[in-house]
């Protein structure tokens, strides 16, 4: 049976992890497809910041070099998201488990907890990218196929690995986020996935920027009143806030970062 290309292209990225460089002719071989499918795999991970193509081979990235790519692609609020990662890491003890859900705020959690002792479950790349190298964490990388968009591995695999776990707390982000069907996703197998990080967790933690309120998509995967706490940023209108306060165990609005320099001055 031939190997599928997101399979392929999570075995070429963990010989990366490995090696730090590969060789197309040598990925040619051991995969038995041609040079020119390798050449596209190789670039499709440059594009997501992972690796720089050079002749006849890439070599990988360091963990910083990642986020730029992911950032752009997330789009808008980087500088939110980052507050909001920040809030939660503040939220996090030396000696946790911990699960991070893909995203790019979620994924923010990571910028702030790499000094500390801690085991990761991650079913996100960047994430992985931030963390792999640091000697206190104990990371450990949820199987199942890749999604481009979600930059992880999303599938009925990844699901049934969580159900595996418990952790002390789960840091979970979201598409979409609104008071009458709590927080959707727009495919059913990220639901899924959601779904079982969350009942994996002790303490359950949403992190959402406010542009995420309002919307809606295809699968709802949990009401907000199952979250432990929301922490957003500081953009909901008083309106809507007062009315997440009537369905949410507790909110934290995240600030800013210039708001905590101050403090510490």
């Amino acid at each position: 049976m031939e190997m599928s290309a997101a399979r392929r292209r999570m075995e070429i990225y963990q010989l990366l992890q490995k090696e730090s460089s590969v060789a197309v002719n040598d990925l040619a071989e051991r995969f038995h497809v041609s040079a020119m499918t390798i050449r596209r795999d190789l670039l499709f991970f440059e594009k997501q910041g992972f690796v720089t193509t050079s002749y006849g081979g890439a070599y990988l990235n360091t963990r910083t070099a990642i986020e730029p790519s992911f950032s752009v692609k997330s789009g808008q609020m980087t500088d939110r998201k980052r507050d909001i990662g920040y809030e939660a890491s503040q939220l996090i003890e030396d000696g946790d488990t911990v699960i991070i859900d893909c995203g790019t705020t979620t994924l923010q959690i990571a910028r702030y907890i790499q000094e500390k002792k801690l085991t990761v479950i991650t079913n996100s790349w960047p994430v992985v990218q931030y963390l792999g190298s640091r000697p206190k964490i104990r990371l450990i990388l949820a199987p199942g196929e890749y999604n481009e968009v979600s930059a992880g591995t999303i599938s009925g695999m990844t699901a049934e690995f969580f159900q595996n776990f418990r952790a002390d707390k789960v840091f979970s982000g979201t598409h979409g986020c609104s008071l009458e069907y709590g927080t959707t996703v727009p495919e059913p197998e990220d639901a899924l996935v959601k779904k079982a990080l969350l009942h994996a967790g002790n303490r359950k933690y949403l992190l959402a920027d406010h542009t995420k309120f309002g919307q809606t998509y295809l699968t709802r995967y949990a009401d907000l009143s199952e979250f432990d706490c929301v922490i957003t940023d500081g953009g909901i209108p008083q309106t809507y806030y007062s009315k997440l306060e009537k369905v949410c165990k507790k909110i934290m609005t995240a600030r800013q970062d210039a708001e905590r320099r101050e403090q510490k001055d």
